[in-house]
């Protein structure tokens, strides 16, 4: 008898174990469980890989927030505490992140086509990056800035990885259990700086420096804010957009790094006095550079009439800790324009050393079969984008192959005065 209850209670627990579980998957299929979301389906318009950024309500209506404040003092200012956290979803498969705004000036906040810093959680990667951009295209130069990469890495100088994406936007909805999703199209994607962009460059990682920007941008919102209450113009009064480099200290990406490791503590202690010493004018460019990678990423720059990256704070450095000296890294050129006239490096007149280099960089570049064989190396890969953004960007200059050979003119010319005897 004994026997018969214990098996007779066995039946029953296994019975009403199985009516739970039937609830609860009954309870999932018909979407009542409090933690079912339901994520519509993305329509991808083009060939390009996707990625779509999802946000809770809540973080959305933050970066929204920090977005109406930029749009109306007409300057983004941004700092750590504004990451918040999101899900990135890349060809379907998702990682955990931060993000924030990114971009000075309000044309990265248009529309629904936000610029975002990105970084992924557990040291994940997308494309061998871990930390990236994502912008419009416009922002940078639509293909010029991609070939202008190419072909700065085509000389074995640092340069970024750089792509395109389809972009979507997804805000997860907590009232309705749902989320709104939004193609906002093409995106470009762009590494930032850490230790893997040193390394997929063929460098032993080291220091990566630049200058200070945060209180030029600081004083431009002031300036812009005042402008609109008072209805005048910042033309012809004191405008700050660009600073005064003189005034920027050096700084170095990834600082709390460096300061836990001592190598890359007297590193950047090296390089930030090299550094500082060329910035007063004691030493000249051919004592802290490597001259010949300067020269050839100053002429590359030009060709592609991407002279924003060369102006002060946008220059990006790396200390080679094995050569001891300092190598630019290409950065933001937004390429692709007319250049009106030949822009020299930061500080790098009146060195005949660089002079001699710099000369042999133009003789280079400014021959008719530099860019033939650029377009030629890169003739497939530039077919299958430029069909993408041609649909989505109609009426606008995607690849200016016919300015870059203009821009050898205006070099050819450079190149010329250069020769003259003193």
């Amino acid at each position: 008898m004994l026997v018969k209850k214990k098996k007779s209670n066995a039946y029953l627990i296994v019975t009403l174990g199985g009516f739970l579980l039937l609830l609860i998957l009954l309870s999932v299929k018909n979407g009542n469980s409090k933690t079912a979301k339901v994520i519509p389906e993305i329509s991808p318009k083009t060939n390009y890989n996707s990625l779509q950024v999802i946000l809770s309500e809540k973080n959305f209506g933050t970066l929204k927030a920090k977005r109406d404040e930029a749009m109306r003092i007409g300057v983004l200012q941004t700092s750590d505490d504004d990451y918040v956290p999101a899900t990135i979803r890349y060809n379907k498969e998702d990682y955990k992140a931060s993000l924030r705004l990114k971009g000075d000036w309000t044309d990265h906040l248009e529309g629904l086509k936000w610029s975002y810093r990105i970084k992924l959680n557990d040291d994940r990667t997308i494309q061998g990056m871990r930390k990236f951009s994502v912008h419009h295209p416009a922002s940078r130069g639509y293909l010029n800035e991609w070939l202008y990469h190419k072909a700065i890495k085509q000389e074995g100088l640092i340069g970024l990885r750089y792509g395109f994406l389809e972009g979507f936007l997804q805000v997860k909805v907590q009232s309705k259990d749902t989320a709104q999703s939004k193609n906002v199209g093409i995106y470009a994607i762009e590494e930032t700086f850490d230790k893997r962009l040193i390394e997929n460059n063929g460098r032993k990682v080291g220091i990566i420096l630049k200058l200070t920007e945060a209180d030029m941008w600081r004083e431009s919102a002031k300036v812009f804010e005042i402008s609109k209450r008072t209805g005048t113009k910042t033309d012809g009064k004191y405008n700050p957009r660009y600073g005064n480099n003189n005034d920027m200290t050096i700084t170095a990406y990834s600082l709390s790094t460096i300061f836990a490791d001592t190598t890359l503590t007297k590193q950047f202690v090296l390089a930030k006095n090299l550094l500082n010493r060329y910035k007063r004018g004691e030493l000249p460019i051919s004592s802290v550079f490597d001259v010949e990678k300067t020269a050839k990423f100053t002429a590359i720059t030009n060709l592609f009439g991407g002279t924003h990256g060369l102006t002060a704070h946008n220059l990006r450095w790396f200390y080679n800790p094995i050569t001891s000296l300092i190598e630019p890294i290409a950065f933001d050129g937004n390429s692709g324009y007319k250049l009106p006239a030949y822009k020299p490096y930061w500080k790098s007149e009146n060195d005949t050393v660089f002079k001699k280099a710099l000369i042999q960089a133009l003789e280079e570049v400014t021959q008719p079969q530099y860019l033939e064989n650029l377009e030629a190396t890169y003739k497939e890969d530039l077919d299958r984008l430029i069909k993408d953004q041609k649909e989505e960007f109609k009426g606008k200059s995607i690849l200016s192959l016919d300015v870059l050979a203009g821009n050898q003119e205006v070099l050819r010319e450079k190149l010329s005065n250069l020769k003259q005897p003193e």
